[in-house]
């Protein structure tokens, strides 16, 4: 009986990292336009190239959104086939998070032109402070972002608002989300081989694992 037991436990364990893996292998496939940017103009070429480069990251907003959705039912134990839930996480809603990852781009692109621009062009300290701090909060904002669309039915403009109110009101939980970035950053810098197998999904699950207090007081608001 205690083999049984020790048995199910090690298939449970086996489904759940197929699980992470398939999730991250649709992560990948939906964002084959920024790999073949990488591959083929390459990463170096990125402040170059800059707005080609956002262009080919549309793509990662909807599937980010995937992944934190397929993420959030594994961590509330309602996971089900890897496929159709990734599939219903980036379908539900496309056009709407597609947008949201589009405006977010102009935004980026806006900033660092501004950025460059008061740098380089005509230098004015304050002006160029300002651009790069809107830079970052448009970049930290991102897990907010698709947590947001991956769960909750909101217009693209108030998604972009709560996104940007948690940055500040929950400065634990922004920590916690670049915590989560750089963990999987170093997990890449020491066994890139492994970690581009569960990267997407990885980083998914602990944002959304981070954040379920969050989520909590948005449902009871």
């Amino acid at each position: 009986m205690e083999e049984l037991f020790n048995i199910e436990k090690v298939l449970g364990f086996c489904e759940k990292v197929c699980y992470f893996f398939i999730v991250n292998v649709l992560f990948v496939i939906s964002n084959i336009p920024v790999l073949l940017f990488l591959l083929f103009v390459g990463a170096g070429q990125i402040r170059e190239c800059l707005p080609l480069f956002l262009v080919c990251l549309i793509p990662m907003a909807p599937a980010l959104s995937a992944v934190m959705y397929a993420m959030n039912r594994l961590i509330q134990g309602v996971e089900g086939n890897a496929l159709r839930d990734y599939k219903k996480g980036y379908v539900r809603d496309f056009l709407q998070k597609a947008e949201l990852g589009a405006g977010q781009m102009l935004v980026l692109l806006m900033c660092w032109t501004n950025i460059e621009f008061f740098t380089v062009q005509l230098k004015c300290l304050p002006l160029a402070v300002l651009f790069i701090l809107l830079f970052a909060v448009s970049v930290l904002a991102t897990p907010n972002l698709y947590m947001l669309a991956s769960r909750y039915e909101m217009g693209k403009v108030q998604i972009a608002k709560t996104a940007v109110t948690l940055l500040f009101v929950k400065p634990v939980f922004t920590l916690g989300n670049i915590v989560a970035f750089f963990l999987i950053l170093a997990s890449f810098e020491i066994s890139a081989g492994t970690t581009v197998l569960f990267m997407g999904s990885a980083y998914g699950f602990l944002v959304m694992f981070m954040n379920q207090t969050v989520m909590r007081q948005l449902e009871n608001m």
